[in-house]
């Protein structure tokens, strides 16, 4: 009954007040919801990786997968000088959940007194079939650097960073890998793609190189 005449009484008072008090909720709500959005990990979105077609990665194919072992970990604070021993080529591929991927190549040759080097860098989508065994890289931005040297002299441009061309971005090029599989080697899951005339190549997990 007491409630009953409560009621009775701010009738009028409780009418204004309701609207007030679900906008105050409303705007507390949203406040929590902003913090934990802005509390969650931040996701590496930044360069250009174009709007070419892309695919959600699977979760075993998701991280830094590399082909030989070389000095492509110093990719950003290269100077031309010989780093140690290495491979005379490279390849390395972040993929992304979202469908973005960078590749890494590194390539060199030597010749009596001449060597060269090239480090190379590109960005763009990747659309994988599982079912199908099929990896397409779209690439839409990169750039690389050369270093050729014969004795102690250096040729102008040396080092310097240059962009791809559209020549070498899609859709002028683009590539394709076909019956790639997930397998354990030595207690390791490696990443085998085979590469034409019955070759194979052998990626493995490993840390992407850092600015």
């Amino acid at each position: 009954m007491k409630t009953n005449n409560v009621i009775k009484i701010d009738k009028r008072p409780i009418r204004l007040f309701l609207p007030i008090l679900l906008l105050s909720i409303a705007t507390l709500l949203g406040m929590v919801y902003s913090c934990k959005k802005s509390n969650a990990a931040p996701v590496d979105t930044e360069g250009d990786y174009g709007n070419h077609p892309r695919s959600t990665v699977p979760d075993e194919l998701v991280g830094y997968w590399i082909a030989g072992v070389s000095s492509i970990g110093n990719f950003w604070g290269y100077d031309g000088s010989y780093q140690g021993p290495a491979n005379e080529i490279a390849v390395g591929y972040m993929l992304y959940k979202d469908g973005r991927a960078k590749e890494y190549f590194y390539y060199t040759s030597t010749s009596t007194y001449c060597r060269t080097q090239v480090l190379g860098y590109k960005e763009g989508t990747v659309k994988i079939d599982p079912a199908a065994k099929t990896f397409e890289m779209f690439y839409a931005s990169g750039n690389y650097r050369s270093f050729n040297t014969c004795g102690s002299s250096n040729p102008p441009g040396f080092g310097e960073s240059k962009k791809y061309t559209s020549a070498e971005l899609y859709p002028a090029k683009k590539m394709l890998r076909n019956n790639w599989r997930i397998q354990e080697i030595n207690g390791k899951k490696v990443l085998v793609v085979p590469i034409g005339d019955g070759e194979e190549q052998y990626y493995e997990k490993s840390t992407e190189p850092q600015k």
